[in-house]
């Protein structure tokens, strides 16, 4: 589905979704967890299942502690 016209705010730290775009229609929640993936040349924001964030998490409190 291609978003025409929709307002979004972009910049290094965060990105802020127009907000006619319905996130509960695609199944997005409150702490969903996503990854940059950059594939010949388009990038993509690809969301986590429970056990990738999960493990994730954990790789993130690890790295605190080293």
């Amino acid at each position: 589905m291609k978003y025409y016209d929709y307002d979004w705010d972009l910049s290094p730290k965060k990105i802020i979704l127009d907000s006619q775009l319905d996130v509960d229609a695609l199944g997005w929640r409150g702490g969903d967890y996503f990854k940059v993936i950059n594939e010949n040349g388009q990038v993509q924001l690809v969301k986590l299942d429970p056990l990738e964030k999960f493990l994730e998490e954990g790789r993130r409190k690890n790295a605190k502690m080293e």
